[in-house]
């Protein structure tokens, strides 16, 4: 791929520029004088091979897991003056690469880059980091994070950007070790590219999810960022656009204007494009509550949700009543808070036995799973027993409860160090 070519090349030029031409030949063994020639045992020697076979001067290299990955944690040399620079590059245990964070300067970002940070809102925020990740399939993405004091909170901003300054999302108060594993791209499914390629020509593609069935794209169309969604067959369910009112078809906003909502506040409009009709969805705010609505491309209205009209299980602000009546049946007496599409599911947050919980759904709106928080006093002697027993050492950082059709079980995600592993354990103490 494109990026696994340029970073060979950019490290092959650092190391000329660094050691000499002498160099120029130079074949890719492992370097037997390096400290980490004896690698730790969960790294297989595929894995440690391509990784010197990628960046053959990698100094000071740390390995650790994150779930399925292994990740190295290392410097590199950049100039003559023996200045290092610090990178993290995530593998898989057969030797496949996936991603690569640098850590890098203001002034390393490609120019358009600084223009767009500098004339936007952000630009009297103090830059407190910046990473460049290259990964495989995908455009370049520099991340610039920002602090202020807004409203007396200190609050934390980290900007996605394209290589050509596009602000492509940004994202509020992620964790201080935030490593972008969640980000690491998958690959598409047969037909997928080339679908994007006719139906968007030229747009470029920055994210891969695929989780639970469904495949969720995001591409930069010219300037503006899409999301797309498929399902399990690879077919398109909806592409995804984040707009304002005045970007909108005439149509929709004389509809809006003209409705009994257009004295509410818009929180945000997202336009959706479907293989059977492309609409507006409007997320507003009131004094008598929070409601979506969805408004036709030729301005007719469809599928309101009003306030007050979900009776008293719920706030009715919901589109699909066979979802709703799947909640009310399998969740008795449960309130619907909220819904939204997240990781290409429809996800529904009820209150139920006075405890939050999602409920998940595909995009033909059959349940995937609900899951909810559970402390860990919460979690039964079966499950602590495989903890205890098998991760001695590890500290419990989050567990869930999780249903699905198949079958329910708890989730878990341990960590020791630099060390994470989620678990999943049935009831009897088995583990999936």
């Amino acid at each position: 791929m494109k990026i696994r070519l340029l970073i060979l090349m950019v490290f092959a030029a650092v190391i000329l520029n660094g050691c000499g031409s002498d160099k120029e030949n130079m074949d890719y063994d492992l370097p037997d004088s390096n400290p980490d020639s004896e690698y730790p045992a969960y790294v297989s020697k595929e894995t440690f091979e391509a990784f010197y076979k990628l960046y053959p001067g990698a100094q000071n290299v740390e390995w650790n897991m994150r779930g399925d990955y292994r990740v190295a944690s290392f410097n590199l040399p950049v100039s003559r003056a023996a200045e290092t620079s610090d990178h993290t590059a995530w593998f898989d245990n057969k030797g496949n690469w996936y991603m690569t964070e640098t850590e890098i300067l203001f002034d390393m970002l490609p120019e358009p880059v600084k223009a767009a940070f500098r004339s936007s809102e952000y630009a009297e925020w103090t830059v407190s980091d910046i990473d460049q990740l290259l990964r495989e399939g995908t455009e370049i993405v520099y991340i610039i994070e920002v602090q202020s004091i807004q409203n007396g909170i200190e609050t934390e901003m980290d900007l996605y950007y394209s290589e050509d300054g596009v602000l492509i999302k940004k994202v509020v108060d992620m964790d201080d070790d935030y490593d972008y594993n969640d980000y690491i791209p998958s690959q598409p499914g047969d037909g997928i590219e080339a679908f994007i390629k006719q139906r968007y020509p030229g747009a470029r593609i920055f994210e891969i999810d695929k989780e639970n069935g469904m495949t969720e794209i995001e591409i930069l169309d010219g300037k503006k960022c899409r999301e797309l969604l498929f399902d399990s067959s690879n077919s398109w369910i909806h592409t995804k656009t984040e707009m304002s009112f005045n970007e909108l078809p005439e149509k929709i906003k004389t509809a809006f204007s003209s409705s009994q909502y257009a004295s509410y506040r818009i929180d945000d409009i997202d336009f959706y494009e479907t293989p059977s009709r492309n609409f507006c969805r409007f997320d507003l705010k009131s004094i008598n509550g929070d409601i979506k609505i969805e408004i036709n491309e030729d301005g007719t209205e469809y599928n309101p949700s009003v306030p007050g009209q979900g009776g008293e299980q719920g706030n009715g602000n919901m589109t699909d009543k066979t979802i709703q009546d799947f909640i009310y049946e399998k969740y008795s007496n449960a309130k619907i808070v909220e819904f939204e599409y997240e990781d290409g599911m429809i996800e529904v947050e009820i209150i139920h036995e006075n405890r939050e919980k999602n409920v998940y759904f595909n995009g033909a709106q059959k349940w995937v799973m609900s899951k909810w928080d559970l402390r860990q006093s919460e979690l039964p002697a079966s499950v602590k027993d495989v903890i205890n027993a098998r991760y001695a050492g590890y500290k419990l950082d989050d567990a869930e409860y999780v249903q699905t059709p198949s079958g329910d079980y708890y989730q878990v995600e341990l960590e020791r160090g630099k060390q994470e592993i989620k678990l999943r354990i049935n009831p009897d103490g088995t583990t999936i």
